[in-house]
């Protein structure tokens, strides 16, 4: 199991974010995280992430408490905001990344090379001068650095061009079938439902519909369906 997650409880003085969350995820499998604005995403990925401490209930990440530094070192995260430090170059932000993961300097020089080159990321080009879309795409090329077993990806496709978007379902498609991990949450329905092999739907704070994609598809015509059923259609 990559990671559990088992009766999560998340407050925010007095009000819950979060309440009764069950989650899992095994090697192999893409998790659709999906809900509204506020349904309690964001909070649940930052539990994973140890970023916040749980009112109640418990997170384990490889066997570990979520937060523990040997979980850390085997996952790749992409948040959905992120801006990488603009005064380096991409391959200097990429080296740096490489380094706190404790890989040998050859390993990640030939790692952020091959990142570099299928982002199409000008490796010498400083970060200030990069597009909105190109900061996006070297988020996530520092996310897939050294190969971490668990991806968790925060709205990947935002800022992303549809040819860029196709190459990383691919991508995506060829990490989790050598064992890769991935937690997917996105707003873009059509493209979890070509992505993912299960989805869970946030409401309000709770888990409100866990499916495999195939048993999904059995019960309603799309991702989009099942979303609207079960959530209001809202997001």
């Amino acid at each position: 199991m990559v990671f559990e997650v088992n009766d999560l409880k998340v407050q925010y003085g007095s009000r819950t974010a979060v309440e009764g969350i069950q989650l899992s995820l095994k090697e192999g499998e893409c998790l659709g995280l999906l809900g509204a604005n506020g349904a309690g995403k964001t909070s649940t990925v930052k539990a994973l992430l140890g970023m916040l401490k749980p009112t109640s209930g418990q997170v384990t990440v490889w066997g570990r408490k979520a937060g523990d530094p040997k979980a850390l070192m085997k996952l790749g995260f992409a948040p959905e905001d992120a801006v990488p430090p603009e005064y380096l170059t991409a391959e200097e932000y990429l080296g740096f990344v490489g380094a706190i993961r404790k890989k040998k300097r050859i390993e990640r020089i030939a790692a952020a090379n091959e990142l570099l080159s299928w982002f199409d990321l000008n490796p010498k080009k400083k970060i200030r001068d990069y597009s909105k879309g190109m900061k996006r795409r070297l988020i996530l090329a520092q996310a897939f650095l050294c190969e971490p077993p668990l991806l968790i990806l925060d709205e990947p496709l935002n800022g992303l061009d549809p040819l860029v978007i196709m190459k990383l379902r691919d991508r995506l498609d060829a990490y989790r079938k050598k064992g890769g991990a991935i937690l997917y949450s996105s707003h873009i329905l059509a493209e979890v439902e070509k992505t993912c092999t299960s989805v869970a739907i946030l409401s309000q704070g709770k888990l409100v519909y866990g499916a495999s994609i195939e048993k999904l598809k059995g019960e309603y015509p799309s991702v989009e369906a099942a979303f609207a059923a079960k959530a209001g259609g809202q997001g």
